[in-house]
């Protein structure tokens, strides 16, 4: 169906099918959906199964599945963040193949990190060299953005993690603008620093997450020349790959970011494979379709298999807070069972039925 058929109003109404559970689930509070229940009689996922892809910059075997760390448990009652639930669900993690931990000082306001550092400290029985540590320069406050404070920034999350190296590090949320682009990482001279920082080892693979424009997505990643992106961060999901645009005006189509990426040979990481919970709390008769043809799997693994299945995807990050959300998606990993031609057609007509007027 033709994209300039699409009703805008219709798409934002689909949108709010699941927004009551992503707010919920924000909120550090379990929803009471179908998405959530049907987690009842989960079963426990197999160890020794993951699905792996190699990143091509450096080697590692990475999982293709990433743990989150924005939206960590919280004790009942409190606004505190529960560390023991947090230390038991990253060694249940480990323990089932997942080696990639994805965070940044400002998620879980400034204590992701800290709480990420702790949980994997506290695993003596897996060496650093078996797990990967992904965190950002997320320079927007103006004070991290001169010289001092970015490398500041930097410096504090190796404190925070308790490491001495970070395996992916991220430029935060490249695409607001080229001049914001340069004010955060060119001007200031940051750029330079880091890269001589992946050559010293401290930085073993450096990239950007991206969100915004496209001429600014086109301009960072032709810097990849100068910089050598080892990889890049993009929103894609069953809705973003040929509509994000529509969800949001400022958003850019998964499918023309993937592409392009592939064209350079630089891997994908995936954010929003759920988009926010939404696809895990669809309308009830797309649910209905999806629970005919594989009634043993939650709505919410079609999403995750979805974001897994391109070869050029290296790992997608899941905001897990909860082990039942945990188990779910280790489910849908190991290993992987990529969609078939007949299941991608579903997922593609479902997404136009539900937009069309």
């Amino acid at each position: 169906m033709e994209k300039n058929n699409i009703s805008r109003r219709s798409f934002l109404k689909y949108l709010g099918a699941g927004a009551a559970a992503t707010v919920a689930a924000c909120a550090g509070r379990k929803a009471s959906d179908a998405a959530t229940e049907e987690y009842a009689n989960q079963v426990e996922p197999p160890i020794g199964k993951m699905t792996y892809r190699t990143c091509p910059a450096t080697g590692d075997r990475v999982s293709l599945l990433g743990y989150g760390m924005m939206r960590l448990p919280k004790k009942d009652g409190s606004d505190e963040f529960d560390q023991d639930m947090i230390n038991q669900q990253v060694d249940y993690a480990l323990e089932h193949g997942l080696n990639y931990f994805d965070t940044s000082p400002v998620y879980c306001r400034g204590m992701s990190e800290r709480c990420t550092g702790i949980a994997l400290k506290a695993q003596n029985r897996v060496p650093r060299d078996k797990y990967f540590v992904a965190t950002k320069l997320s320079n927007f406050d103006p004070r991290f953005q001169s010289t001092q404070g970015a490398k500041k920034m930097y410096q504090d999350s190796m404190t925070e993690l308790q490491v001495d190296y970070i395996d992916y590090y991220l430029l935060h949320s490249i695409g607001g603008s080229s001049e914001e682009f340069a004010r955060r990482y060119v001007d200031n001279g940051i750029m330079d620093f880091l890269m001589a920082e992946r050559e010293a080892g401290r930085i073993r693979n450096l990239g950007f997450s991206f969100h915004g424009r496209k001429e600014v997505f086109d301009e960072v990643l032709a810097m990849h020349d100068r910089f050598h992106w080892d990889f890049v961060q993009i929103e894609l999901n069953w809705l973003d790959w040929n509509y994000a645009d529509e969800i949001n005006e400022r958003n850019v189509d998964a499918s023309y970011l993937y592409e392009e990426l592939v064209k350079k040979g630089i891997p994908a990481v995936i954010m929003e494979p759920l988009l926010g919970g939404r696809l895990a709390n669809v309308p009830q008769y797309v649910a209905t379709q999806l629970k005919q043809l594989n009634p043993q799997k939650s709505i919410a693994s079609w999403a995750f298999r979805y974001a897994g299945t391109p070869e050029g995807v290296l790992t997608v990050l899941s905001g897990m807070t909860y082990m039942e959300h945990l188990k779910d998606n280790l489910l849908n990993y190991s290993p992987l069972v990529p969609l078939t031609e007949e299941e991608q057609h579903l997922l593609d007509t479902t997404i136009a039925h539900q937009m069309m007027e």
